[in-house]
């Protein structure tokens, strides 16, 4: 009796695709610069977080990071710069048999191309400069807490660090005329921002989970482009600078809700989504007296109507969901080292960056103390924050933050950190909506 054939089972150790291209790519860029004058570098971090804003202490589905650089000098005119930020996560996602057979379904990656431009100086004229290709455009001088900040979108995957901004193509060009600077900036497309995920409630609001949901982004058209100017100057301590930015939000805005209604009465719906057009003009200016800085910025934002359709059955309504009046934002803020070595930092924020229209701003005061011991190896800081969200019932109308953590750097190239992140409030403060959302968080991180 003859016996069938049986396929052999088990693992497929087969390589990720994003990780066959990171490696790849490691391995390219050497032999492609060899005998030129390029740096290598970046760093890899671990991170291990846990959730302990429930009723139990769990282990959270967050991501470890490499990243890889190469800054490339090309004669005295031109210079290149690429870096590959590569994301992993550790806890296995599988949720069947065949899954265990697949290496990748278990632990996801992303790999994406985080910021990759040239650069070439004195171009046709001296002291013009142009820039193309992906990049920060990182502007303002308050600490990382900037109204005017509004050319690359918010990076929110990490609540801990929910002032990152995430790099977007552009093309941008640099005149220098004595202590000016004249800046101009294109940006061909919107890119929106990053949510953490599955928590898109935490910074737009619990209806944003509440249906299925719809993201229309605007038309790749050329009227659709965005568009900045900004001239830098100084005056004697005094640095400032004028901004201009016609594009849109990066923040999505509910446009339309469709909800059935079938015979049995029940419904179920969806939410559509999209980015309002906007204008700002910016003002900023950093100074030092007495050898404490201090630093302010405002924008005033001129945002487009935002009407809101509720299909409902039959029934058909609207919504303001942004007026079209122009509404402030602003930081101020300072900061000093003492003689016995602790840094306080404080700033007073007017309006968060998912914040729209005047009766929606609400006010923050973050403070962060710092102290190094042991001949620098040990950094301890203390950071916390208030929100406001209306002075005339502040007891109804509050929200907190504490932002502890120990940072221990006495080996070269590496940072090991540990810290908690709490929040809460009242349910009409952001702070109170991410009260489930604390955690413990522990990090190394090695640079090359």
């Amino acid at each position: 009796m003859n016996t069938p054939h049986r396929k052999k089972s088990g693992l497929q150790w087969t390589t990720p695709p994003a990780v066959s291209r990171l490696l790849f790519l490691c391995l390219l860029i050497p032999t492609a610069t060899r005998g030129q004058d390029v740096r290598l570098g970046g760093f890899l971090q671990l991170d291990k977080r846990f959730d302990i804003g429930g009723s139990d202490v769990t282990i959270a589905d967050f991501y470890n990071r490499f990243r890889f650089e190469m800054n490339a000098p090309l004669g005295k005119q031109l210079y290149v710069f690429t870096s590959v930020d590569f994301r992993f996560y550790d806890l296995s996602r599988v949720r069947s048999l065949v899954g265990l057979e697949n290496l990748e379904q278990g632990y996801p990656t992303d790999l994406s191309l985080w910021e990759s431009y040239i650069d070439v100086y004195d171009f046709l004229v001296d002291g013009l400069d142009v820039r193309f290709g992906k990049q920060r455009l990182a502007w303002g001088t308050a600490d990382k807490l900037n109204p005017t900040d509004n050319l690359n979108p918010d990076d929110f995957s990490d609540l801990v660090n929910f002032t990152e901004k995430i790099p977007t193509w552009a093309a941008k060009v640099s005149y220098y005329i004595g202590d000016y600077t004249i800046t101009g900036v294109w940006l061909p497309s919107l890119t929106p921002i990053l949510l953490p995920r599955n928590s898109a409630s935490l910074f737009l609001g619990e209806q944003s989970e509440a249906f299925q949901s719809i993201l229309l982004l605007p038309a790749p058209l050329p009227r659709n482009s965005m568009f900045a100017l900004k001239v830098d100057g100084n005056a004697g301590a005094w640095d400032y600078s004028l901004s201009y930015f016609n594009g849109y939000d990066d923040v999505p805005i509910l446009r339309e809700v469709n909800i059935p209604v079938d015979q049995t009465g029940s419904a179920s719906g969806s939410l559509n989504f999209g980015f309002p057009r906007i204008q700002v003009i910016g003002l900023d200016f950093a100074t030092e007296l007495s050898g404490a800085g201090f630093w302010g910025e405002g924008a005033l934002f001129f945002p487009e109507e935002q009407v809101s359709r509720i299909n409902l059955g039959r029934f058909v309504s609207t919504n303001i969901e942004l007026a079209g009046a122009p509404y402030f934002k602003f930081t101020v803020g300072g900061d000093y080292t003492f003689s016995n070595g602790v840094y306080l930092n404080g700033q007073w924020m007017h309006g968060f960056f998912t914040e729209r229209g005047g009766d929606a701003l609400h006010d923050y005061f973050i403070v962060e103390l710092e102290k190094k011991l042991l001949k620098d190896e040990i950094k301890i800081s203390f950071g916390a924050g208030l929100e406001i969200s209306r002075w005339n019932k502040i007891q109804d109308n509050y929200g907190y933050g504490l932002f502890p953590k120990v940072t221990y750097a006495g080996v070269d190239n590496l940072e090991m950190t540990a810290g908690v992140f709490i929040a809460g409030g009242k349910t009409t403060t952001l702070f109170g909506s991410w009260n489930a959302a604390d955690q413990v968080y522990t990090s190394i991180k090695a640079s090359f």
